[in-house]
């Protein structure tokens, strides 16, 4: 396995310093600027396209906070093990749901517009598996945007925080145990990023299939950086799937958000059936996982590649998500008279970077939060809404974490190096095989799995990673499908080692949970999956 993707010299290289090296700028990665940044810590914060370009910025959805006069943090506890089919970790699940509240009412407080009542308190809404009304809204569906734009105007006023935009991280600088910054290629040439501390915080992996609701960048590239550099992973094989997306021939896969359910919108197949109160007491409002495979068992049995998602019973639907209304209007589909034709597509990542409560990962001074990362609060199924809330919270965590242990090495005489071969494909096959193992990971290792069919995307994956095996990446493109086949190869490797179905993982040849594997799964870069 390569530790380096591209040739460098950090004696040649130029360089930039920092105390601070935060990567991606979601939720996560700007709540752990910012706050690293109120420390006194001088912070650089890199993205590979533009400030505003995250999976946080894409999210519909809301953040799920006990708010509420009716609510509790222990009624939310409650809702998100009932999500992660017995593998949340309930010491981070009560981390979440307790500090949680007080991150959302910080943002508010610091310029973020989320939907009032009338008299004034927050608009809650619901969502699937949740037992309140708690889910904190801007604009009724464009809430990720709106952290965004907050974090984004907050981290702008902060004399300590630098960012640096069309920047692409390739490789850590590791030694002896301990992370002194990274490589990166800006503006196609190669800068040395020195750091006392490194955060990934690069969001998800949904662009590893055919049909996913996340943005180009989401190829798992945290992930593989931080694997090749010796950090663990944990839970790679749950993968969630979003029931409704829009499903139309010739057009993205746009997220239909849970929201709309929550406001009372049916799921019915092709043939006019209402189908979900034949698989869960919660009807539409079932985990997000029953839904998904309800869904596809439901285009099974119809012969169809969609089902539909009807709207029309919600009074004043345009307004209450005004986003998703005009979008699904320019792609001609009325959610005011008509259903919505929709199926499951790729949307988050519950597995990710092993790290404890404040971030650490088992590298000294490499920290990740947010969806790149992996806590165990998201189980084998992540409760609707928890994932805003838990870049918030771990994203603070992380920083205070940083600002409490300062390293008695600053690296200063240290050199890395790396020379590989030039690279002898073209842009052409780059986008080949991105598209067939796209289409592979969407075929194989969906929402329904078998041995026969994880072992052959295996074998494939690994097989084409051995032809770009040594050569040097040097654009984004060839970066991000290197990342892709890695980290496709590692969720197969997790996914076969679990033989059960749980959450998200759904084995055909083993269609139910099994006590033996009620426990997380960890990948050490040597290949091998232990229990955690």
């Amino acid at each position: 396995m390569e530790t380096y993707w591209t040739s460098f010299d950090t004696k040649t290289a130029p360089c930039l310093t920092t105390d601070v090296l935060v990567i991606g700028s979601g939720a996560a990665g700007l709540q752990s600027a910012w706050s690293a940044a109120e420390a006194g810590r001088q912070v650089l914060v890199v993205v590979r396209d533009e400030l505003q370009d995250s999976n946080t910025a894409k999210a519909q959805g809301g953040i799920a906070a006990a708010l509420g006069q009716d609510d509790d943090p222990r009624l939310h506890f409650h809702d998100t093990l009932v999500a992660g089919a017995g593998l949340t970790d309930e010491t981070m699940a009560e981390i979440v749901v307790t500090e949680g509240p007080k991150a959302v009412l910080d943002l508010l407080h610091h310029g973020a517009q989320f939907d009032k009542n009338p008299d004034g308190t927050l608009a809650l809404g619901r969502e699937g598996c949740h037992s309140r009304n708690r889910i904190v809204h801007a604009n009724g569906d464009s809430t990720g945007a709106e952290v965004s734009r907050a974090l984004r105007e907050i981290t702008s006023k902060e004399s300590r925080i630098k960012s640096l935009e069309h920047c692409y991280v390739t490789d850590l600088l590791v030694k002896d145990g301990t992370c002194y910054g990274a490589m990166a290629l800006h503006d196609g040439k190669l800068v040395h990023l020195k750091a006392n501390d490194v955060v990934i915080a690069t969001g998800g992996v949904g662009r590893l299939f055919a049909h996913t609701t996340n943005p180009e960048g989401a190829t798992g590239s945290g992930i593989a950086l931080a694997y090749r550099a010796g950090a663990e992973l944990m839970d790679m094989e749950f993968v969630q799937f979003h029931p409704t997306a829009l499903a139309i021939p010739g057009h993205p896969s746009f997220l239909v958000s849970e929201a709309v359910r929550g406001a009372g919108a049916l799921l019915y197949n092709t043939k006019g059936e209402r189908f979900m109160p034949n698989y869960h007491p919660m009807k539409e409002l079932a985990p997000r996982d029953v839904v998904a495979r309800a869904i596809a068992t439901e285009m099974k049995k119809c012969g169809t590649d969609h089902v539909l998602l009807d709207a029309t019973v919600i009074d004043d639907v345009e307004h209450k998500f005004p986003m998703i209304y005009e979008t699904l209007k320019d792609y001609g589909v009325d959610m005011k008279a008509e259903r919505i034709p929709i199926a499951p597509a790729a949307h988050y990542m519950m597995g990710g970077i092993r790290t404890d409560a404040w971030g650490h990962t088992n590298i000294s001074h490499l920290y990740a939060c947010g969806e790149a990362a992996c806590t165990g609060l998201q189980g084998a199924n992540r409760l609707a809404s928890n994932s805003l809330l838990e870049g918030l919270v771990f994203g603070r965590r992380t920083a205070q974490a940083i600002c409490n242990e300062r390293k008695t090495e600053d690296g200063e005489g240290l050199e890395w190096h790396s020379d590989l071969a030039a690279c002898t494909s073209t842009p052409d096959q780059w986008a080949k095989d991105r598209t067939a193992a796209q289409e592979r990971m969407s075929r194989q290792l969906g929402i329904a799995r078998d041995k026969d069919d994880i072992l052959d995307a295996q074998q494939a994956l690994a097989a084409k990673m051995a032809d770009y095996e040594k050569q040097a990446a040097d654009t984004y493109e060839l970066l991000d499908l290197k990342s892709q086949l890695l980290v496709s190869w590692l969720i197969a490797g997790a996914a076969l080692q679990r033989e059960e179905s749980r959450g998200a993982h759904y084995r055909l040849d083993f269609p139910k949970p099994r006590e033996c594997w009620r426990h997380h799964s960890v990948e050490e870069r040597e290949g091998s999956v232990a229990h955690a």
